[in-house]
């Protein structure tokens, strides 16, 4: 999904970001940090987020209680909860997923 909003602020992978998955307790939080690349293995290691890549998973991400499969899972709370952007060198475009970043280079003038 592009934004053609430039101005916007966004981030990347290669930030560090506080992981705000509820916890077993209404109101608290993971809280640990974490850089955006490591989203998934987070996920896995940290909150026990295993199985198929077809199993539907509630992102607890600040009660967000979005269904989602487990493949897309990372790249759901990557977009939605930490802002993660993929810019367009030549146009400024924002996209949520960089292999839609990569077909729009290919004829972005």
């Amino acid at each position: 999904m592009a934004n053609n909003g430039s101005s916007q602020h966004f981030h990347s992978l290669g930030e560090t970001f506080q992981c705000l998955w509820d916890g077993e307790y209404a109101g608290l939080h993971c809280n640990d940090l974490i850089f955006g690349y490591n989203t998934s293995n987070h996920l896995r290691d940290h909150h026990g987020i295993r199985g198929s890549d077809d199993l539907l998973i509630l992102c607890r991400f600040l009660s967000c209680n979005t269904m989602v499969k487990k493949e897309s899972l990372a790249r759901h709370v990557q977009a939605t909860h930490l802002g993660i952007r993929y810019p367009c060198n030549t146009c400024n475009q924002l996209f949520t997923r960089i292999y839609n970043l990569e077909v729009h280079q290919r004829s972005c003038p």
